[in-house]
């Protein structure tokens, strides 16, 4: 653990200005500054289609064929989507997308402004991250550290900073065997650890300055599954940058495809199992397939998944892509049968939230005995009912009752299990 040291706050990040706004706005404006998502209105939260199609036909590329109905839009249906895009992180990239294809004057005026206001927020707390995330990789460079910058920080430090894109922290991949530089790197500049995973975990821990916007998330590999994605072939075809003097890298843009998927699709609460999906993910993901993204390999993304028995979940997710987004098919080969039924129970979940509920338990022992997850923990020389056996054998031996139970009901409410 590091010790806390006071932190050297920026004047020119200070917060506060921004929140002598409509008071209604207070709880949506922060969540942005931490970059977490606004609650929804009093009851549930919304999730019905109606307010879905609405923000993902605000978030395509293209107007054509929505101009006329985003005129006929009432307020009550503008309210849900709001909290819908709130939920989803996705509201400052609302206000850019309408303000790319010259759609802003379509929308009610309240709504321009509430928009407007989260995005300038946003641009505020990204501009802030961008200064820290600078400090932090050159004083790692001073102590010989190379620094891989991943998620959002990859586009973080690109000229000017994206005031689009939601970042609830600085994700940071440093080498495994550098970790003694990084942490005395990090206690030097004031941070303190804040989190720590288990021996083993891919991430060692969080890391919080008073004072800045985000964490530090620190990694010495990309997901909970290495194999898949290791961290040396990230390294291996990282591109190198420089901005003010500061040496650092981000992935491929092949590489930045792959984490978005994994991480979407089957890290941690493995969302491909639940039936769930995170609108700011997939908007993410659907910039990589427009004819002015950076060069992607299509062919190897498909062939890296599927040699992990991940086919299924790759195409599920190119496909929702797809239907909501517009974004173009990249992938060889068409969709298949499993892909489409994934996308058709994702779109019903999300309209009757409850069916998620109930098979949260099936969708953890889906998860936790997933091919991909046995092929890492056990390797492939065995049939995968016997490692799948194994595995269950091992995890109730070494676990009570109550952890396992705990382990099948964990969900995004309990993400670390249920009463946990």
């Amino acid at each position: 653990m590091l010790s806390a040291r006071h932190a050297r706050p920026r004047e020119n990040c200070a917060t506060g200005a921004v929140d002598r706004h409509d008071l209604l706005l207070r709880a949506a404006i922060q969540r942005t500054r931490r970059g977490r998502g606004a609650v929804a209105p009093p009851g549930a939260m919304i999730r019905s289609l109606r307010a879905l199609h609405l923000v993902c036909d605000c978030l395509r590329t293209d107007a054509a064929g929505h101009l006329q109905r985003l005129r006929k839009i009432d307020d009550t249906t503008w309210s849900y989507a709001i909290a819908l895009a709130n939920e989803h992180l996705v509201g400052p990239a609302l206000h850019a997308a309408l303000e790319r294809t010259g759609r802003l004057a379509d929308i009610p005026d309240a709504v321009r402004d509430y928009l407007a206001l989260l995005h300038q927020s946003n641009a505020a707390r990204n501009d802030c991250l961008r200064q820290q995330a600078l400090e932090l990789i050159g004083a790692l460079g001073n102590a010989g550290v190379d620094a891989l910058l991943l998620k959002g920080g990859a586009t973080l430090l690109s000229a000017p900073a994206p005031s689009a894109r939601m970042i609830r922290d600085l994700d940071l991949l440093v080498p495994r065997h550098a970790a003694d530089r990084v942490f005395t790197t990090l206690d030097n500049l004031g941070y303190r650890a804040i989190a720590r995973y288990p021996a083993g975990h891919h991430a060692y821990g969080d890391f919080a300055r008073p004072g800045e916007p985000g964490a530090v998330d620190l990694h010495f590999e990309l997901i909970d599954t290495p194999h898949v994605l290791p961290a040396q072939d990230v390294w291996r075809r990282a591109d190198q940058i420089v901005v003010q003097g500061r040496r650092f890298f981000v992935p491929s843009p092949t590489d930045r495809v792959l984490h978005n998927v994994l991480h979407a699709q089957v890290h941690f609460l493995a969302n491909y199992y639940r039936g769930a999906f995170e609108l700011r993910q997939l908007h993410e993901f659907a910039s990589f397939t427009r004819d002015d993204a950076p060069g992607v390999d299509w062919t190897f993304v498909a062939g890296s998944l599927t040699r992990h028995r991940l086919r299924t979940p790759l195409h599920a997710y190119a496909l929702l892509a797809h239907r909501l987004l517009d974004a173009p098919w990249k992938l060889p080969g068409a969709p298949a049968v499993a892909a489409r039924l994934q996308v058709q129970r994702c779109l019903l979940q999300h309209r009757v939230p409850a069916l998620a509920g109930w098979g949260t338990p099936l969708a953890n022992v889906q998860s936790a005995f997933a091919p991909h997850r046995m092929a890492g923990l056990y390797g492939q020389q065995s049939p995968l009912l016997q490692r799948r056996l194994h595995h269950a054998s091992r995890f109730l031996r070494k676990r009570d009752a109550g952890d396992w139970i705990a382990r099948l009901l964990r969900s995004e409410a309990h993400p670390r299990g249920w009463r946990r």
